[in-house]
């Protein structure tokens, strides 16, 4: 699989009228704009990209030890990719040209849920806090506070209170 990693600002720039009127009548109800979670899953993506590059840059970096997922605190920016998908011909050629392959939206599956939950402490501990600071690394702390907003604001409240 060809991998490219495009540049941000090129993702960020690319207009979908079609998609943000879809994703604006199937979710209502959400908190982000059509055009912010559209950008927030241009970031996604492109973070994970950037991942897999340097990862394989550079395979035994202890820093870039981790796997990304979706959060359920940007479950809009997933319910976003869900609506772009449904774009079948935008959605393949926007992978294909930007990314050099099809994006697959891959859901967790049941034995990662269990290896989360079995290994939860570990993972939150060293895991995800190397994909925190990937996150704020890459794509700055307002990023880092949209994706993680309530999971930031829970340590800090656990920090005050000890």
């Amino acid at each position: 699989m060809q991998t490219c990693l495009p540049q941000l600002n090129a993702l960020l720039a690319l207009d979908y009228p079609e998609i943000l009127a879809r994703y604006r009548v199937d979710y209502p109800g959400n908190t982000l704009s059509a055009e912010e979670a559209f950008a927030q899953l241009m970031k996604f993506l492109w973070l994970n990209a950037k991942h897999r590059s340097d990862l394989a840059a550079t395979p035994n970096n202890p820093d870039l030890q981790f796997k990304s997922y979706m959060q359920p605190e940007f479950s809009e920016v997933d319910d976003m990719w869900h609506t772009f998908i449904l774009f079948t011909r935008d959605y393949m050629d926007f992978g294909k040209t930007h990314f050099g392959h099809f994006i697959h939206h891959q859901p967790t599956s049941e034995s990662e849920k269990q290896h989360f939950k079995e290994n939860a402490e570990s993972i939150l501990n060293d895991e995800f806090a190397k994909w925190l600071s990937y996150v704020y690394d890459n794509l700055g702390p307002e990023t880092l506070q949209l994706w993680f907003k309530e999971y930031l604001e829970d340590n800090e409240n656990e920090a005050t209170t000890d």
